[in-house]
């Protein structure tokens, strides 16, 4: 595994290399104006893109960590419309005062528009000015999403697309901690993970 970091760190190294000379060799061939305030405001504005065009290197830690909650999200939302949920679902939808309409529904709402830790942070939180029947529908995604995360996630993880799996099965409690308390779900990834 370490070789294979290895040679995708390298081959990306190699990569924006190629990016950075092909940048300058652009920059080379643009003309230079004949007047002289043309010219300095031109080398000045040179100047500026050359200080703002510089590549850096996102880490490979921070690329296994970007989509988790998004990821995480669409496969909560897909599994509730599962019928490997209707058992849970029943119990939950029973104990919450809803139809198995009314919550698929809901999370035919939401499902395509999860995007990001914010927008699935939404889906769960229950507000104060929330209607109950919405809070209802917040509830029974905060159950249905333990059940998956407890169960199922594993199995979505090595049976599915997602490239970063050792990421994904890292962050597994802490999604599942922040779904048990979404008032504090505002960040996933702390300092200190790598």
């Amino acid at each position: 595994m370490r070789f294979l970091k290895k040679k995708i760190a390298l081959a990306m190294s190699l990569h924006i290399r190629q990016a950075q000379a092909q940048y300058q060799e652009t920059l080379a061939k643009i003309p230079e104006t004949t007047s002289k305030q043309n010219s300095s405001a031109t080398a000045s504005s040179t100047n500026k893109k050359k200080k703002t065009a510089k590549l850096r290197p996102v880490s490979e830690s921070y690329r296994a960590t970007k989509n988790i909650v998004k990821n995480y999200g669409r496969a909560i939302s897909a599994f509730a419309l599962s019928s490997l949920a209707l058992p849970y679902l029943d119990r939950i939808l029973e104990k919450e005062g809803l139809t198995i309409k009314q919550f698929t529904q809901y999370i035919k709402s939401i499902r395509g528009s999860i995007d990001g830790l914010n927008h699935f942070r939404s889906t769960i939180l229950i507000e104060e000015n929330d209607l109950p029947e919405v809070a209802a529908k917040k509830q029974a995604l905060i159950a249905i999403s333990k059940v998956f995360i407890k169960y199922f996630s594993v199995n979505w993880i090595f049976n599915s697309r997602v490239f970063h799996k050792e990421a994904h099965l890292k962050f597994r409690f802490k999604m599942l901690r922040r779904i048990q308390n979404p008032k504090f779900f505002t960040y996933l990834r702390g300092k200190n993970d790598n």
